[in-house]
């Protein structure tokens, strides 16, 4: 008898137990889930705080990759509907592949930014049928021009004609410039398309661009700090050729004298004030080994295509003449008849019509100059035509 209520009262204490520690177990396990929430949405809101100071930053990226404000993350069949100020070397290229295969184009424009003097259709009338159009860049180098022709070589492009604008600042250059506003597409300069692409997304973020560039987009005025960056005059670009449509003409075309009567302050500056006055200057020698090098290779591209050069230093308004031995130097490699110096006090500087600012010249005085180096072939009936591998080609 003893062992039988021994015997249940052990078992219902096991009973017990296992009841206790089942409740226990309950309550811990609910415990155990309400902590693992808690630290859950601990969790999310210490994710969410730390995202915060990012949505900035991803919004205006979703901004640079949805506008494209450079137009360098695809292709466009115009480039001339934009307000941004876009990178030469980039839209210059990009025209030029997209309208290789229907126009034969065979001529090409290069240099500086002084080719906006220079008129496509306008030289053309001098190239017996080529088709021409202006690969140039702002402050363009010897550098830059040498690794274009090589780009148009390695893709197969006929180069029959090219006409270089430069000055001794492009002479001097021996290095291609940088930044977004000058890097060359990766076809022509060799870099990734990752480093390209970089260049531009990283420029978007400058407080220099991006400021204006907001600014314009959401209120849509142009104000004098976005100099640089938007362009207030709408189209000015011929989107076949490239040549530029300024609008400075216009202004001239409305205001007359009286256009440079209200800019004297671009054409007296202070640094200014020791050029101009009737004496002779002239500026340092500035081929070296290096631009001399680079020379090499554009005359050798010119001679494998036979090239017909043709070579003008431009017309500087402040009248001090490029170097002589600089002068006798590109003589040597391009031939005496295919080289043509501007520079210094002539009946083209001292005319202050032919300049929209000291820096630019308008297509007036480019006209005249084309008239002026192709004048033996217009003249004599018996001259061989540009077109022609001589006298032109070196």
């Amino acid at each position: 008898m003893e062992y039988l209520l021994s015997a249940r009262h052990n078992t219902f204490h096991t009973g017990t137990v296992q009841l206790g520690q089942l409740h226990i177990f309950t309550i811990l396990t609910i415990k155990t889930h309400d902590e693992e929430k808690q630290r859950t949405e601990r969790s999310h809101t210490f994710h969410e705080k730390a995202l915060y100071p990012f949505i900035p930053f991803i919004a205006l990226l979703a901004v640079y990759f949805l506008d494209d404000p450079f137009m360098v993350l695809k292709n466009y069949e115009r480039y001339d509907q934009t307000p941004v100020v876009l990178n030469e070397g980039h839209v210059g290229w990009q025209m030029y592949l997209n309208n290789r295969d229907t126009i034969p184009i065979d001529s090409y424009i290069m240099g500086n930014s002084c080719t906006m003097a220079y008129q496509c259709h306008e030289w053309e009338k001098y190239l017996h049928g080529g088709r021409a159009v202006r690969l140039f860049g702002n402050a363009e180098s010897l550098a830059a021009v040498c690794l274009k022709l090589k780009a148009l070589d390695k893709a197969g492009a006929t180069i029959k004609n090219l006409l270089l604008i430069i000055d001794k600042e492009s002479l001097h250059n021996d290095r291609c410039l940088t930044g977004h506003s000058n890097i060359l597409p990766p076809a022509i300069s060799g870099i990734s398309s990752f480093k390209f692409q970089k260049e531009f997304c990283q420029a978007f973020f400058y407080p220099n661009f991006l400021f204006p560039y907001l600014d314009y987009k959401l209120f849509h005025t142009y104000r004098p700090y976005m100099k640089g960056v938007i362009n207030p005059y709408g189209s000015t670009r011929n989107p076949v050729t490239n040549d530029v449509l300024n609008p400075r003409e216009k202004m001239i075309k409305e205001e007359g004298d009286k256009y440079w009567e209200n800019r004297k302050g671009e054409f007296t500056k202070e640094k200014m004030k020791n050029y101009r006055d009737g004496k002779y200057r002239e500026a340092p020698q500035v081929l070296r080994e290096k631009q001399i090098n680079l020379l090499q290779e554009i005359k050798w591209i010119c001679r494998k295509h036979d090239t017909d050069v043709k070579i003008i230093i431009s017309p500087d308004y402040l009248q001090v003449n490029i170097n002589p031995a600089d002068v006798k130097t590109l003589k040597r490699f391009f031939g005496k008849r295919n080289v043509f110096d501007f520079t210094g006090i002539n009946e083209y500087t001292e005319d202050i019509h032919n300049y929209y600012e000291p820096g630019h010249y308008r297509p007036a005085l480019g006209k005249r100059l084309m008239e002026k180096i192709y004048e033996p072939y217009i003249l004599s009936p018996n001259a061989k035509s540009p077109a022609s591998p001589s006298p032109g080609t070196i």
